[in-house]
């Protein structure tokens, strides 16, 4: 058996369907599954309340750190455990010491996880979100936003990959352009984090959000939130519980635990850290991470090259891109949505402007992209 079809032997879920919608929620692998049900059924026989068991769960949650500031190339102690990556955004951009008339950037590419946060932010606080225009010039996105910056800017938020145009962003330049004027940058990295490679520490940034459950095929609620040691001392705590201080008196108060570490709250199942462990092992070790980029690179090119040969399909996606590749189509997209649907062919709509998208995954196949087109193609002649 060839490696790709011993990775998809793995990926039940790919048995029952065209899977082509990764950017939303990835097919869950078998060792992720088995790690689940092996912590949940450890809870039912042994309980959840002696004391090897948060032993156990403090051991837990420092292998899940490591794993995923090793997959982003910064220190266990700069990661914070989330539920996904809307948790990350809403910790960092609420927790900024906001003042009335300070301001924010965003980009009309973002997703409700980066946008809603700011929306919170402005309705506490009365700030100002700018927007910058970059859907049809991504590269130019470090220049159009140096433009909105002011002495009023406190921080620019925005993605590393856009869920809409599928486009990559240059986040490190735009983070040189921040940091010259004192900004912080905040990423939304779930569209990037096991779909391309990340380096938090060579992009610069100061926070960095990312998920389990999309690129890196893990469950849902368990996420990551990078934050550098210096950017997390500059955050005030969005949500304090148990996990948020190192110590604490009934009068005094709280002190709180050290970097992005403070910002972590309350009880976790443990089933889901063992899941995201699971799902980090599987990407990096059986699968490969230099493979799995490699694969979703060469995918996502074919699924452009491919969709632009059907008639009446415009391909979105610029070449600088990741795993996803929207398009448009010239029937209504949630209509040709349910019809690819009832073909067990699974993509999505996205919005501004009203588009189809895919992902091309690293276990998917030409020969799924090639069924795509066919479909698209018979679905145009009978519309």
């Amino acid at each position: 058996m060839d490696k790709l079809s011993q990775i998809r032997s793995q990926l039940p879920a790919l048995s029952a369907q065209v899977y082509l919608n990764t950017g939303t929620a990835g097919p869950l692998p078998e060792p992720v599954r088995a790690a689940m049900v092996e912590s949940l059924a450890a809870q039912a026989a042994e309980g959840r309340i002696a004391a090897e068991y948060y032993v156990k769960l403090s051991q837990l949650k420092a292998q899940v750190r490591a794993k995923h500031a090793a997959m982003l190339g910064c220190e266990p102690e700069e990661i914070a455990l989330t539920q996904n990556t809307t948790d990350g955004m809403n910790l960092v951009t609420l927790g900024v010491n906001w003042q009335p008339g300070d301001e924010a950037i965003t980009t009309n590419l973002e997703h409700q996880g980066a946008l809603f946060p700011l929306f919170a932010a402005r309705e506490r606080y009365n700030i100002t979100i700018k927007i910058a225009d970059v859907r049809d010039r991504p590269a130019e996105a470090p220049a159009v936003i140096e433009r909105l910056i002011t002495p009023r800017t406190k921080l620019i938020s925005l993605s590393h990959v856009s869920y809409i145009t599928g486009a990559v962003l240059p986040i490190r330049e735009i983070a040189e352009v921040a940091h010259r004027h004192g900004v912080l940058v905040l990423v939304d990295g779930a569209q990037s984090f096991g779909a391309i490679p990340v380096n938090v520490k060579e992009l610069g940034v100061d926070f960095y959000a990312v998920t389990a459950q999309k690129w890196l095929c893990g469950p849902e609620g368990a996420g990551a939130l990078y934050g550098s040691r210096a950017a997390a001392a500059q955050l005030r705590i969005t949500f304090a519980g148990y996990f948020t201080a190192q110590a604490w008196d009934m009068y005094s108060g709280l002190l709180p635990r050290g970097g992005v570490h403070k910002l972590e709250q309350g009880t976790v199942q443990p089933a889901n850290l063992a899941g995201q462990l699971a799902a980090c092992r599987w990407l990096t070790e059986e699968v490969g991470v230099d493979w799995a980029y490699d694969r979703i690179r060469r995918l996502a090119a074919a699924a452009r090259e491919i969709l632009a040969g059907v008639p009446g399909v415009t391909v979105v996606t610029p070449a600088e891109s990741a795993g996803l590749v929207t398009f448009q189509v010239e029937s209504d997209p949630e209509r040709v949505v349910r019809a690819l649907a009832q073909q067990r062919i699974i993509v999505r709509t996205v919005p501004h402007p009203r588009s189809l998208r895919l992902s091309a995954g690293f276990f998917n196949t030409e020969e799924e992209l090639e069924r795509l087109a066919a479909a698209l193609r018979t679905l145009a002649r009978g519309a």
